[in-house]
């Protein structure tokens, strides 16, 4: 669908990348990564034509349709939000408004051919077009990404800008376009309508390109990883745990064939310094130097060590109960949030909040941050207990006139200028960057400036509503180990399952008016779940033993199936070994031909194994 052609792209300060040559074809859903600054947004831009490149050229098909979601907020508007998704669809609503004229000129004049001609070739055309089933496709993606039936006919301008998003990529999804091209689609969403997105796109037959830092999400939604990284775009096949297991495979063969070519660099120079006097080697040098001159330069294999470490002030040690909710009821107006709901948080409880948009996730949160009040009961802090809340609108208040470090100074008085270097360190701001304006900050910047006010003063009790959010991949996992060796509780809210699992102990679900407790992670969460789905009444389980041959022979089909795909995976992993041991063998270390062989193979036989590991679960389930 989407060919990238010897595409280059810099700007003043560098190369970005240069010489890309990448076919998109259709069905292939491509996560878009790299380290930040390495251009993702700007070659996502290209591809859409909204920005050119310095030289090759980007073909499409003919007649490709193309839905883009951006990270601007959204305007609003008086239009219903059903309207304004259904408004992707303007002919639709145009041979709509049609028929109904139609409809009415025909009951005043029956007998009228003509009218009745006109009227069944709109319906034609409005079938054509899936008008009949539209309106409720559109309910149903709105559903999936939190909006309740009653929320379908209040104005655009009601909502918020994250809401708003929403909405506008309810539209795009709706108009089911031969390609999506998504930044950031999560960053708006809770973790409920991420899970409906991420299985939604699982499903999506088109092409994708989406820039996402979740890398769960990513995970089970894409297929393909394009990524940029040493100027260079390379794709990936497989999800985003794929890749990193071949990154690594990459990275090795990368350093020694860097090692190689600097070693033959160094030889060739020696060559030439010893003899370039020497007129019977005046042959053999010219011909080193044009070599070296020709020579395609490998570039050096960089990380991103810079953000090895946050480093989070610890708090002494708390009472056993650090904070607690007795009898708590809350409600706004009629709508009842919590009744008599009973919570107590220990010393050491790292709590993630789940449940359904609007259970009262947030509202919690803000209850024991004492920013919000409760209708009845009580919410009580322990004795010496410091608590600290981090919500996103805090990058808001940011002050966009202050410096970073201006920004500290302000809640941070009495601190020499080397404490607040230090500490601004320890959320990776360094040498210049702490005289960067706020206004100038990305939102990832802003959010560890943000975090950076909050943690000045050691807290026993973090409340945390989507701390990863805007945070890239590296910053997150630094984010994540800071937590998960940080001594005091914590509770937060997040739609990143990575996260969840790798810093909380406890689970709570919120809804229903009350909450529920789970003794471990997401993962646990999420085990539990299906366990309880799974146990099924024994009443159904009599009725399925008692089917008919059908049934039987149904069964027999799938055991079959599921037995044939167990061998399968066997003979796999046999193959696997086999070409591992190709990759893995010193001998073949300046092979790269062999080895790149070697990592296509796999590659395809790990596709083959996922692809069977789904069908395996969807036939163990019962599923069709």
């Amino acid at each position: 669908m989407i060919r990238l052609e010897s595409l280059s792209k810099s700007y003043p300060d560098g190369d970005l990348f240069s010489n890309v040559n990448i076919f998109l074809k259709r069905g292939m859903r491509a996560g878009l990564v790299g380290p930040n600054g390495s251009g993702k947004t700007t070659l996502l831009r290209i591809m859409l034509g909204k920005e050119t490149p310095d030289s090759g050229g980007v073909q499409k098909d003919k007649a490709i349709t193309i839905g883009y979601l951006a990270q601007d907020i959204v305007a609003g508007s008086d239009q219903s939000i059903l309207e304004e998704v259904l408004a992707a669809y303007p002919e639709v609503r145009e041979i709509e408004g049609k028929m109904l004229t139609l409809s009415h000129a025909i009951a005043a004049d029956p007998e009228n051919l003509a009218l009745v001609n006109k009227l069944g070739e709109a319906q034609n055309r409005f079938e054509a077009l899936g008008g009949w089933t539209l309106e409720e496709k559109a309910k149903k993606i709105l559903g999936g990404l939190g909006f309740s039936d009653d929320k379908f006919i209040e104005p655009m301008d009601v909502f918020s800008g994250g809401w708003r998003m929403r909405v506008a990529l309810a539209s795009i999804l709706l108009q089911e376009p031969d390609i999506l091209f998504l930044d950031e689609p999560t960053n708006h969403l809770d973790l409920e309508a991420t899970i409906w997105l991420e299985s939604f796109l699982a499903e999506w037959k088109g092409g994708m390109v989406m820039i996402s830092h979740d890398r769960e999400f990513l995970d089970r939604s894409i297929n393909h990883i394009l990524e940029i990284d040493l100027k260079r775009v390379t794709l990936y096949h497989g999800n985003y745990s794929t890749y990193i297991e071949d990154k690594a495979l990459r990275m090795e063969q990368h350093q020694n064939a860097y090692r190689n070519q600097q070693k033959q660099i160094k030889d060739t120079e020696r060559f030439i310094e010893r003899f370039r006097y020497k007129n019977t080697k005046a042959t053999q040098v010219q011909s080193r130097v044009k070599m070296l001159e020709k020579m395609e330069k490998i570039e050096a294999p960089t990380e991103d060590n810079r953000s090895v470490n946050m480093i989070l002030p610890q708090p002494s040690r708390p009472p056993l109960n650090v904070a607690s909710c007795r009898n708590v009821t809350k409600h706004y107006g009629d709508i009842e949030v919590f009744n008599d709901m009973e919570l107590v948080i220990e010393r050491g409880q790292k709590i993630g909040l789940v449940g359904h948009n609007g259970a009262g996730k947030s509202t919690l949160l803000k209850m024991l941050a004492g920013v919000e009040s409760v209708t009845s009961g009580t919410v009580r802090i322990g004795g010496n207990v410091d608590r600290a809340y981090y919500a996103q609108h805090q990058l808001e208040t940011l002050d966009p006139n202050d410096t970073v470090f201006e920004s500290i100074q302000k809640v941070s008085p009495g601190w020499s200028e080397t404490e607040m270097r230090t500490y601004l360190g320890s959320f990776m701001f360094t040498g210049d960057e702490i005289e960067k304006y706020i206004k100038v900050l990305s939102g990832g910047e802003k959010a560890r400036v943000a975090m950076a006010r909050m943690l000045v003063e050691p807290s026993h009790l973090l409340l945390l509503d989507e701390p990863t959010n805007h945070l890239d991949m590296v910053t997150r996992n630094v984010v994540e180990t800071a937590l998960k060796q940080f001594t005091g509780s914590i509770i937060c809210i997040s739609h990143d399952r990575h996260f969840l699992n790798n810093v909380t102990n406890l689970t709570i679900e919120v809804g229903g008016g009350g909450i529920r407790t789970f003794e471990g992670n997401y993962e646990y969460y999420e085990w539990k779940k299906r366990e309880e789905k799974s146990a099924e009444p024994i009443e159904t389980k009599v009725k399925s033993e008692s089917k008919g041959k059908s049934d039987y022979k149904e069964r027999k089909k799938v055991r079959n199936r599921l037995a044939w795909i167990e061998k399968r995976f066997k003979s796999i992993e046999n193959e696997l070994e086999s070409q591992r041991a190709i990759t893995q063998n010193p001998a073949n270390g300046d092979k790269y031909e062999l080895l790149q062989d070697a990592m296509d193979v796999m590659n395809q036989l790990e596709l083959e194994y996922l692809e069977l590991m789904e069908e395996q679960e969807r036939l163990s389930s019962g599923k069709p």
